[in-house]
């Protein structure tokens, strides 16, 4: 079985049924993962997150957003304060 998409493609990624860690939305493929068998894998950079994660295939979807949209868009900065 081949991979359907291809490295730099934008893509949506549904969260995770077993987990609440990983958040739904786009993200960017950055690796094709090789597989002998079971289920084809990619190696995905959400741009609303800054862990890169192992997704199978039939958590992601083809996706309207493009990697210009998402250049501007930034995380939120957490800021931790230190009381004496």
């Amino acid at each position: 079985m081949s991979h359907r998409y291809a490295v730099g493609q934008v893509l949506e990624m549904r969260s995770s049924p077993h987990t609440n860690t990983r958040p739904a939305g786009p993200c960017e493929v950055l690796f094709l993962q090789s597989h002998d068998s079971g289920p084809v894998l990619y190696r995905v950079k959400p741009f609303r997150d800054r862990v890169e994660r192992v997704v199978a295939e039939a958590d992601l979807s083809p996706s309207e957003a493009t990697r210009l949209d998402m250049d501007g868009f930034t995380l939120p900065l957490t800021v931790a304060i230190n009381r004496r």
